[in-house]
């Protein structure tokens, strides 16, 4: 036999590991022209992370020669070995190994580093590469597409027409391995203005039970939410101890340039908004709204709810932290769900930055407070750090969310 059909055998192995759910790769050990062992990927299956298709096929073929030395056999794999599986090549003296695709990801024969060619090693065994590259890497392509694919989590984006940043909570992932239910709490923008069809159409697709409104109670007066029967609405004002404290009008300095780069330039637009964030964290009446939102949200008659400020991003966001939080759901993805609404929001206010842009206005402030930064996050986080010491502290000593409570929470909004 020859060596493309010594490989053309790996890759049958290979197939059997698909069909298995398992990375694709296989292996078959010759010796004297004879395939005497043949293996394929089984980690998953076995519970073992040591069970890759070389190691697996050298251990057959040394339980076959009844010896753990397999100096006169040859090794053809469909995929290049990784470190593991290149140190067992070298103890079980290998005099020759054939790959057919390389990995750049883990690859010991060159691609990532070459154990082979280490001098100071007592033996050395003869790399090749490239016999059936294409199929081989044809069938790890197509086997981590369909992975991908089938593994691609729902769409956690809410489609209705005027708004842009409404999403489900549901789908994130705990650090013990728990999923967030969907369905039940969510996350949006301002709901005035709203088309009619754009209001039924949300109530149908969320069936909601309480709306949570942390704005103030200017934004409430001028822009309220639209009535929604069977809803129970919550005013909360997050920001009542400093709102009367801005030292500016927003709206006056949007309509002129230059005094919002007199007060908001060289930077003051991302101190202004770090400020705020740590606000969030540190404001008396910012730890009651966020203590009674959360001890609310313990009861399982309030879902499905929905929590919202005017753009849903900042006030809302820190309620989105604090509610993953308590879940377990890791910094990594909160961080992730927490700048998905950059874009979301820069999008809806791009009129208004625009015309802002035409009349002189700088485009970096206009985005540093339209926008969401991952500084702004970690200020808050700093805060928390400076009140209480960890996330779990500040949850127990300063909002009075108990343990009991937090698990509460878990119950009704985690799944197995």
């Amino acid at each position: 036999m020859s060596d493309l059909e010594f490989m053309q055998a790996a890759l049958a192995e290979a197939q059997k590991a698909a069909h298995l759910g398992e990375v694709p790769v296989g292996a078959v050990v010759v010796h004297q022209g004879q395939i005497i062992a043949r293996a394929h990927n089984q980690p998953i299956a076995t519970h073992d992370p040591s069970a890759h298709a070389e190691m697996l096929a050298i251990r057959a073929a040394a339980r076959e020669l009844r010896n753990y030395r397999l100096s006169e056999c040859e090794l053809f794999v469909t995929l290049e070995p990784c470190i593991m599986c290149a140190g067992a090549i070298l103890h079980s003296r290998l005099k020759r190994v054939v790959y057919a695709s390389s990995d750049p990801k883990t690859g010991a024969a060159g691609s990532v580093l070459n154990v082979f060619t280490n001098p100071q090693l007592n033996h050395q065994t003869q790399i090749e590469a490239g016999v059936c590259q294409h199929e081989a890497a044809h069938l790890l392509s197509g086997f981590f597409a369909q992975r991908r694919q089938t593994q691609k989590p729902k769409s956690r984006e809410i489609e209705v027409a005027g708004l842009n940043n409404l999403r489900d909570l549901g789908g994130l992932k705990t650090a013990d391995g728990r999923t967030v239910k969907s369905g039940l709490i969510y996350r949006s923008e301002q709901w005035y203005g709203l088309p009619e069809v754009s209001v039924e159409a949300a109530q149908a697709k969320l069936q909601l039970r309480s709306v949570w409104d942390f704005r103030s109670h200017g934004e409430q007066v001028r822009h309220p939410d639209p009535h929604l029967v069977g809803v129970e609405n919550y005013w909360l004002n997050v920001l009542a101890d400093t709102e009367q404290t801005l030292a500016f009008d927003l709206v006056q300095m949007l309509e002129n340039p230059d005094l919002m780069q007199q007060h908001l330039g060289n930077g003051g637009a991302e101190q202004m908004m770090l400020a705020l964030y740590r606000d969030l964290v540190a404001s008396p009446t910012a730890q009651q709204v966020y203590a009674h939102w959360l001890n609310s949200l313990c009861s399982a008659e309030q879902y499905p709810a929905l929590f919202h400020c005017t753009a849903g991003k900042d006030r809302t966001g820190w309620a989105a932290v604090l509610l993953l939080s308590a879940l377990g759901v890791p910094h990594e993805t909160i961080l992730r769900d927490y700048l998905a609404s950059h874009d979301k929001i820069i999008a809806k206010y791009q009129p208004l930055i625009d015309r802002c842009v035409a009349a002189g206005g700088d485009v970096a402030i206009l985005h540093a407070i339209f926008g969401v930064q991952a500084q702004y996050l970690k200020a808050a986080l700093h805060e928390v750090k400076k009140q209480a010491g960890t996330m779990t502290r500040y949850f127990e000593q300063v909002l009075g969310i108990s343990p009991h409570q937090q698990q509460r929470l878990k119950n009704i909004l985690l799944t197995d």
